[in-house]
C-alpha cells in the first residue's frame, strides 16, 4: 500500500483577519471661540457596526500629538489643556488593534477670530463670579518698567511685581519689548491674583455658565509666570 503524507505549510493570518476598522473623529463643537480649549471626540467599529474597545488611538491636531484608547463602547475623547487661536484646523487619528491592522479618520474644526474690544477709558467692567473664581477687567493706575505696577478692578487696589505688559502676554511673547497695556483681566482665586489679557474678560463674559467654568479653570490652569 503506497501512504500518501500531505505537508501543510505554514499559515500566517495576515494584520487584517479580523476585518477592517471604521474611524470616525471630530471637534466635539466648531467652530470655536478664541481661547475655548478644543475637544475631540470619535469612535472606532468593526465593518459591522460593532464598537471596537481598547483599540489604540493616536490623534494629531494643532500641533498637538497625543494616543489614547477607546472604551468599551468604541469611543474616545480628548479634552486639549491649549486654549485656542483663529484658525481652520486639520484632526487626523490613526486607530490600531490586534487583527485589524492601521486604518485612518480626519475631519476638521474652525476658531473664529476674536471680535474687537471696545471700552471706554475708566470702565472696570463688572465682576463676574464663577464658584472660587472672580474675574475683573482692571485698569492700570501706575506702572514701572523696571519692578511693579498699580492695577485698580472692582472695588480693589493691588500692587503687581514685575510688569504688567508682561503679566498680560502670551509666555512666548515674553521674550519680545511691546508697549505699555493699561487695560486687561484680573482673576481672582481664593486670595491670589494674577492678570491676564483683557480678551479673557470678555471671553467669560460672552459664554454660558458651564462654559464660563471650563474656560476660567483651564485658563488659571495654564498661566504661565513671567521670569
Amino acid at each position: 500500500m503506497l501512504a500518501v503524507m500531505l505537508v501543510f505549510p505554514n499559515i500566517s493570518t495576515s494584520d487584517s483577519a479580523l476585518g477592517k476598522l471604521i474611524v470616525t473623529v471630530k471637534a466635539e463643537k466648531t467652530p470655536l471661540s478664541v481661547r475655548e480649549f478644543p475637544v475631540i471626540v470619535g469612535t472606532v467599529t468593526d465593518e459591522a457596526s460593532k464598537p471596537i474597545g481598547n483599540a489604540k488611538v493616536k490623534i494629531t491636531f494643532a500641533k498637538e500629538v497625543i494616543t489614547t484608547t477607546t472604551d468599551s463602547s468604541g469611543n474616545f475623547r480628548y479634552e486639549s489643556a491649549k486654549s485656542s487661536s483663529p484658525g481652520n484646523y486639520i484632526i487626523n487619528v490613526v486607530a490600531t488593534k490586534d487583527g485589524y491592522g492601521n486604518e485612518f479618520g480626519s475631519s476638521n474644526y474652525f476658531v473664529n477670530t476674536a471680535p474687537p474690544v471696545t471700552y471706554s477709558k475708566g470702565t472696570k467692567g463688572t465682576p463676574i463670579v464663577i464658584g472660587n473664581y472672580t474675574v475683573y477687567l482692571g485698569k492700570v493706575t501706575e506702572w514701572n518698567l523696571e519692578t511693579t505696577c498699580f492695577v485698580a478692578f472692582g472695588d480693589e487696589y493691588k500692587r503687581f511685581l514685575k510688569t504688567c505688559d508682561l503679566y498680560a502676554m502670551a509666555p512666548n511673547d515674553f521674550k519680545k519689548p511691546t508697549k505699555m497695556i493699561s487695560v486687561l483681566s484680573v482673576i481672582k482665586y481664593d486670595n491670589d491674583y494674577r492678570l491676564f489679557p483683557i480678551s479673557v474678560y470678555y471671553d467669560v463674559y460672552k459664554q454660558t455658565n458651564d462654559v464660563r467654568t471650563s474656560l476660567i479653570t483651564n485658563t488659571w490652569k495654564n498661566y504661565t509666570a513671567p521670569s
